[in-house]
């Protein structure tokens, strides 16, 4: 008899066990938000939690994007497994209220999604004490109003600076303007000068060559400066994550996938085939095509410049190209 007691009571925790399993493995998915300490002075540090639960087949980017905390103060900021602790800093009198919070991930087809959390809010207390209707303010002793005799050259020193921002202004003006003269400014619309850097971008043959992240490194900066160029946010400066933030028409989204690539392989060593890298060329071209038609017409009326596309910067040349 006890014998059947002890093997009931095995039977018990097996089906505990099993179902705290099942539980942890169907967390719900969302965004859980928590102030610690509830309540602090101005001037101390709090910590934000964010712990999250991300879809099946889910992942954050790396230094994921978090809104919400426009306006604070991040002192530091740590991703872990399953949560994000951000300390800020309490450097305001009254209400202190962050959210809604939202943290975006990308999900198993590495497309774009947020996880949603409501406000949290601490109390601010004060600095005078528990009861600072009662705290008695000492007087300052000690400060000596003082004149300096330079005060009266003030005026003269704001126009002479004036002057000089003025001068070297003009300098800078009559430069650019000779430059402009004198080499003279495409006039080719942003659709077309990005259809040319990569017809020459292939045909130096960096990939053949084996200078795979060089090819990438030049051929995500001509997508990311056509798009800018686009779409009028300075995508040229942008992280991925950034972009694909910033992106509101469908169509733009076909990019993404082009540009995480790129990221890759100029990152993580990502070593891709000639014919993928082929099929990603194919695929920006046909972007280029099909959102080349809003630069036709009158390009002024519409405020798009193609000075973007060409890099100011200056590339550093390859031994088997300093003798060209």
């Amino acid at each position: 008899m006890k014998g059947r007691w002890v093997v009931f009571a095995c039977i018990l925790l097996c089906f505990g066990a099993a179902g705290t399993a099942i539980s942890a493995d169907n967390s719900p998915v969302g965004l859980m938000a928590a102030l610690d300490p509830p309540s602090a002075k101005v001037g101390s540090a709090v910590l934000l939690t964010l712990t999250y639960h991300l879809p099946e087949g889910a992942h954050l980017s790396p230094g994921p994007q978090i809104k919400g905390l426009e306006g604070f103060t991040i002192k530091d900021r740590q991703t872990g497994s399953g949560q994000i602790r951000i300390s800020l800093l309490v450097d305001r009198i009254g209400r202190f209220k962050c959210g809604p919070l939202s943290l975006t991930y990308f999900d198993r087809e590495g497309k774009e999604g947020f996880l949603k959390a409501d406000p949290v809010e601490l109390t601010v207390l004060s600095n005078l004490g528990k009861k600072p209707e009662e705290a008695q303010l000492k007087p300052i002793y000690g400060i000596i109003p003082t004149e300096s005799g330079l005060i009266k050259y003030l005026p003269w020193v704001i126009i002479a600076l004036i002057a000089c921002a003025a001068g070297i202004g003009l300098f800078l003006w009559i430069k650019r303007r000779r430059n402009r003269m004198a080499f003279g400014i495409s006039q080719d619309p942003p659709h077309t000068l990005a259809k040319k850097e990569i017809d020459e971008l292939e045909s130096q043959e960096l990939f053949e060559k084996g200078h795979i992240k060089e090819f990438y490194f030049r051929f995500s900066e001509i997508m990311r400066r056509y798009l800018e160029s686009l779409r009028g946010f300075p995508a040229a400066e942008y992280t991925t994550q950034e972009i694909a933030v910033s992106i509101q028409k469908q169509e733009d989204r076909q990019l993404l996938p082009l540009l995480q690539q790129a990221d890759l392989v100029k990152f993580a060593d990502l070593a891709p085939t000639p014919a993928k890298k082929d099929d990603e060329i194919r695929k920006a071209l046909s972007y280029i095509r099909e959102t080349g038609s809003e630069f036709d017409g009158d390009l002024r009326a519409k405020g798009v410049s193609a000075r973007g596309l060409r890099s100011d910067r200056v590339r550093v040349k390859r031994p088997e190209e300093a003798g060209r």
